[in-house]
């Protein structure tokens, strides 16, 4: 194509926007003795990209021709998928930085041994479990990280024309991760910080030590290869046969481009060292040569490892830190994803808290009430600062005070009132999961322990209970995004709030009962006759009746000669419900007034005639506005009785912001998952399409829902759609297919109509 066809093609992509002319002709220049279709298939891709970053854009059309110098054009989709993730993950300038690596070192080769995790995940799987020692997950995404619970590995590898390499990569991956996770080498914290008795921080105190350098990207990179070099050294130990093969390998050597900022020159240089298994005292430089001789004498630990980063760091301050530009991570070093680690372990922390507090309030719950109330009367005067007194609980974690030899220091003992008492292995087990997080038992643990004890067998004690529930903080989780433009997720990109809606004291739930009375009774009588659905099973050996074609078969075959059946009855069976379904409930602002009345109506029908059969269910309101706040509302979990708390729960239900859909399906999904029915049903209601205050409208979103209710099926769950929107035809039929969806004309017809569309989805 000419530089007239090039430019027109480019403008006709980026419509209706105008670029500057003489920014497109440099950018298209390249492509003027370009094949055709190479044209067209890099081409394809501005649609993807350009929406998201005119920039980004520009600096992708600038470096594709090269790359056909290192990968082949098929997989140019793969590589824009990674720039998009890499930039909505770090920014501009860190996708830029990926870009110019990615021209000088390269994972992708001919493909020859190509290899996908779908196809081995059935052996990674038991593999990093038997050497954790924990479930630990796997999932696809573009870049390697961890965020302690899952390990984020790549879908498919093709670095070596080996398979057997490719797939030894991918034990590599997996084994250093894990190495990172044991050796706590992103969630250290001083001996001061674990001390506090704040149990939960808003940020890894890693992520708090970079930002006081200049640079914290340098001190990141600087620490992580250390962390590397030790987590390489302990796998030898833990895992010896493993790492020979990773030192047999012939690893692609990194290239150092010009220009290259001194700091990241050095690190290249110690990575292809490191992949050479040739990396030795003399070729380190002078900070940090103490630390690797440390290594392979004493050993270090993840403090040495911060000191020496920090002393590393020192010796670039006259290099320009300010312009350092990062490098590209090891294939089996990944990055590390602070964020998203901090999130998963301040969960961590709060259940390893819970668990002891619960654990230690039951334990004391079996103590003589004087006892009790004696522990209970001196936490109080604790508290309120009453005189000069110390709790009457100690936990013994000495081993030689204990009287074992374990080297570690577990809690064997617990002393109350000065009295030595036995733990119970849960507990004990429990205080120790606390110890290994925080160095100690804090006081705060056991004083709330012993208050959760007393709540429970004072006067009034539900009020309490309810009231603490009121204050339970929400639990966040990050789900993908599908992106229709690129055609691959966005990674990580939507954070879902699960908060706990408030309970209300209203008349609405007595007036609805009211208005709904006879219709109610009707609805309850109709369901009590679905309890369990009777069918009749013929030709049983033994049964309620006869079976007569069986019993004239049998006749037939004697008088032929032939040996006669003994399954001549009827068996009248009665096949049990085993049915899971979660209700999501649209509390978008459009639902405001009589709409949202009417919905609440309908939830309340449709749960009183559902108590008549037993089916576990769920409801959950979603809203939220923008990515990063996607709010889902627990008004019933699946396995919660059905009561006036979620009756109250009910009644507050009320308008929100927008109607984020996709997010709130996706995490319906995993709850879903999780229960063993036979059949499971997500049945979402809704007044109109899936809209938020971004970009996240029309298409966009309609092709997020799309995929979201398409992971749900692939998790063998039944989505379904109830309606309200005049409009709904239009778009409703593309995401739920044609038979997936009902639209209810009339509102004030919901409620009926509701309950009559569940039976018939259940019977």
């Amino acid at each position: 194509m000419n530089m007239a066809q090039l430019t027109e093609r480019f403008y006709s992509l980026v419509a209706p926007d105008i670029p500057n002319e003489w920014d497109v002709e440099e950018v298209v220049e390249p492509y003027l003795h370009k094949p055709d279709n190479v044209c067209h298939e890099i081409f394809n891709h501005i649609p993807s990209i350009w929406p998201i970053s005119n920039s980004l854009c520009y600096d992708f059309l600038q470096a594709a021709p090269k790359t056909l110098d290192i990968f082949p054009i098929s997989r140019m989709h793969q590589w824009v998928c990674d720039i998009l993730d890499r930039y909505e993950q770090d920014g501009l300038r860190a996708t830029q930085r990926f870009i110019r690596d990615h021209l000088s070192y390269s994972g992708y080769q001919s493909g020859q041994g190509l290899i996908s995790l779908s196809e081995i995940e059935g052996r990674l799987l038991p593999f990093i479990r038997g050497i954790a020692g924990r479930d630990l997950l796997i999932s696809s995404s573009t870049t390697t990280y961890t965020d302690t619970d899952t390990i984020f590995v790549p879908p498919e590898l093709a670095t070596f024309n080996s398979k057997h390499d490719n797939l030894l990569l991918y034990k590599l991956i997996l084994a250093f991760q894990w190495g990172f996770i044991r050796n706590k080498s992103f969630t250290v914290a001083p001996s001061d910080r674990k001390n506090q008795d704040v149990e939960t921080h808003s940020e890894l105190w890693l992520s708090s030590f970079f930002k006081q350098f200049e640079t914290p990207l340098l001190a990141r990179d600087l620490y992580f290869f250390l962390e590397t070099i030790r987590i390489h050294a302990y796998l030898a130990k833990e895992l010896p046969g493993l790492i020979r093969n990773m030192d047999k390998m012939r690893w692609p050597q990194i290239r150092i481009p010009q220009d290259t900022h001194p700091a990241a020159t050095e690190l290249i240089r110690l990575q292809n060292r490191l992949l050479a298994d040739s990396l030795d005292q003399t070729a380190l430089p002078p900070p940090i040569t103490g630390y690797f001789h440390k290594l392979r004498t004493d050993g270090v630990s993840v403090f040495d490892s911060l000191k020496a980063a920090e002393v590393w760091y020192l010796s670039h301050r006259n290099n320009r830190v300010a312009d350092y530009e990062g490098v590209q991570p090891l294939h089996f070093q990944g990055e590390p994803r602070l964020e998203a680690i901090a999130i998963i372990h301040a969960a961590h922390l709060v259940r390893i808290s819970e668990t002891f507090i619960d654990s230690l309030a039951t334990h004391l719950l079996s103590l003589p009430k004087e006892r009790l109330q004696s522990l209970v009367e001196t936490e109080k005067m604790i508290q309120d600062g009453t005189g000069a007194i110390e709790s009457d609980i100690t936990m013994i974690m000495d081993p030689e005070f204990a009287g074992t030899v374990d080297e570690h220091m577990s809690p064997l003992l617990m002393l109350l009132n000065n009295e030595e008492t036995q733990m119970p292995e849960e507990l004990t087990f429990a205080a120790e999961k606390v110890i290994d997080e925080f160095s100690h038992l804090p006081a705060r643990f056991i004083s709330s322990a012993v208050g959760k004890a007393g709540d429970s067998t004072a006067p009034g004690s539900e009020q309490l209970i309810v009231a603490q529930e009121e204050q339970l903080t929400c639990e966040s989780f990050l789900y993908d995004e599908w992106d229709y433009r690129r055609q691959g997720y966005r990674k990580n990109w939507c954070a879902v709030d699960v908060k706990e809606l408030p309970e209300t004291r209203s008349d609405f739930i007595m007036s609805t009962m009211a208005k709904y009375h006879g219709i109610m009774t009707r609805l309850r009588h109709q369901f009590e006759l679905i309890r369990t659905t009777d069918r009749f099973a013929r030709r049983q050996r033994d049964g309620d009746d006869i079976d007569l074609d069986a019993l004239v078969d049998s006749l037939a075959d004697t008088r032929a000669g032939l040996p006669p059946s003994d399954r001549l009855f009827i068996k009248l069976l009665r096949d049990e419900r085993d049915i899971s379904v979660i209700f999501l409930v649209d509390m978008s602002n459009s639902t405001v007034g009589w709409v949202g009345t009417t919905i609440k109506e309908s939830l309340v029908l449709l749960t009183e005639a559902l108590e008549m059969l037993g089916d576990r269910y769920g409801i959950y309101g979603f809203s939220g506005m923008k990515r990063t706040r996607c709010e889902l509302f627990h008004i019933k979990h699946l396995q919660e009785p059905y009561g006036e708390k979620v009756r109250k729960r009910i009644g507050a239900i009320s308008p929100r912001e927008y109607t984020r859909m996709g997010p709130a399906i996706r995490h319906s999904t995993r709850l879903l998952s999780e229960s063993d029915s036979k059949v499971r049903l997500l049945i979402t209601l809704t007044d109109g399409k899936p809209e938020d205050y971004d970009d996240y409208k029309g298409e966009y979103a309609i092709e997020d829902t799309r995929h979201a209710l398409i992971e749900a099926k692939m998790a063998g769950i039944h989505p379904f759609c109830i309606t309200i929107d005049h409009h709904a035809h239009d778009y409703m039929d593309h995401m739920y297919g044609p038979v997936n969806y009902i639209f209810v004309n009339d509102i004030r017809k919901l409620p009926i109509r509701m309950v009559e569309i569940y039976r018939t989805l259940t019977t």
